[in-house]
């Protein structure tokens, strides 16, 4: 047999030796990260979910007329909740009541979109600094994607009970205002999401809020830290490297 027909055997068994559910993967969808903590998830069945939508005095450009089937809201604070950044009208889910004083309770589906609501606080003294704030957790082809918009604190454990295992977390990392550093790393490790996380919500080159602190305390000594030019990545249930691995992304 000639070389090159060696090699195309030898993949064929290697491919065919993998797992039923290796072989036949395909992206579950694609995220992408728009600034502070404004993400589009796109499913592989084209349901597009919008989270955290942002106003313009946050510093990011505005992606123009962007459409989504569904729309999430952490917190009624004005870089989360500009639903003027949508060109069409999409169902809605807020986290807080209308008197921002309770917890809106949310466990439904849209399309093929699975979302639950899980209560936390924008602060460490449950609130009394800067009020109260909803994670959302999303469940699509088998993975599961945690929003945790303003978090400010370290889970409990009825929290993390709640919230149950995750595959991709979505975690503010740039301090004062929510979570820093240190904090944002011990949530991870409370969390241990088994492929992927994304930090959000920390200064960039053009984000107008001076107190927040870059992204780069955060990765501090971390192994598994991949930088992507672009603002989008692929979401599959397959591991890219053992561990999990975090992606920063670019925000245009």
């Amino acid at each position: 047999m000639r070389p090159r027909h060696l090699l195309c055997a030898a993949l064929c068994a290697f491919f065919l030796s993998l797992p039923a559910h290796a072989r036949a993967a395909a992206p579950a969808g694609k995220l992408t990260w728009y600034g502070q903590s404004c993400f589009l998830l796109e499913t592989a069945a084209g349901t597009r979910v919008l989270m955290d939508p942002f106003g313009k005095a946050t510093g990011y450009p505005l992606p123009a007329n962007l459409r989504a089937d569904l729309v999430t809201i952490s917190h009624e604070h004005p870089d989360h909740n500009n639903l003027a950044l949508l060109g069409n009208k999409p169902k809605i889910l807020r986290g807080l009541t209308a008197d921002r004083k309770g917890w809106t309770r949310i466990d439904e589906k849209v399309k093929e979109v699975s979302v639950r609501s899980i209560a936390v606080y924008h602060d460490g003294n449950r609130g009394a600094e800067r009020g109260i704030n909803s994670a959302f957790l999303f469940e699509v082809a088998g993975m599961r994607i945690l929003h945790l918009g303003d978090l400010g604190h370290l889970l409990t454990d009825d929290q993390l009970s709640a919230i149950g295992a995750v595959d991709v977390v979505l975690i503010p990392v740039g301090g004062t205002f929510t979570l820093d550093a240190h904090q944002a790393s011990r949530v991870v490790d409370q969390l241990h999401p088994r492929l992927l996380v994304v930090p959000m919500h920390y200064k960039t080159d053009v984000s107008t809020t001076k107190e927040l602190a870059s992204v780069d305390p955060f990765l501090a000594g971390k192994p598994n830290v991949r930088r992507e030019t672009g603002n989008s990545i692929a979401l599959t249930p397959l591991k890219g490297r053992p561990g999990t691995e975090i992606v920063v992304l670019g925000y245009k």
